[in-house]
């Protein structure tokens, strides 16, 4: 004879698991997008300040080659080079961000090859461009 209680058990128990799956996605969809937060290396320093007052070895935990800082941010945070500018003409500043992560970094490149990670922060999300983070970034042109 069949036996329909193991089968309406489990129709219970698909119910209630979609309903909570429908009502935490509802749950994440009313979140607020979250604002961009940002963490200087150096507080209260310029960019060209905070360079100037540099070892001259790469010894620094922020500073190394350009090829170490880009391949970590890859790897660790899976940030790719969204922007990059030129202050003068040995100095360029790079933006490098993750929609993945939501995080990005700030990046000021030497002609020499030395970078240094100026500033960083998370609240990246796809679509937004290096002036959303450079608003609330602490460091100074």
């Amino acid at each position: 004879m069949f036996n329909p209680v193991p089968f309406l058990a489990l129709g219970a128990v698909a119910i209630g698991y979609f309903g909570a799956i429908d009502h935490t996605d509802r749950q994440f969809a009313e979140q607020p997008a979250p604002s961009i937060a940002a963490f200087t290396a150096a507080p209260n320093l310029s960019v060209q300040d905070f360079v100037a007052r540099l070892p001259e070895t790469v010894q620094d935990p922020h500073c190394d080659t350009v090829q170490a800082i880009t391949a970590a941010l890859d790897q660790d945070f899976a940030e790719t080079k969204q922007a990059s500018w030129s202050n003068s003409g040995s100095k360029e500043m790079e933006l490098w961000a993750s929609d993945l992560m939501g995080t990005w970094t700030l990046v000021h490149v030497e002609s020499d090859a030395l970078a240094c990670i100026v500033a960083s922060g998370f609240g990246w999300s796809e679509g937004m461009t290096a002036q959303d983070v450079l608003q609330s970034a602490p460091v100074s042109s």
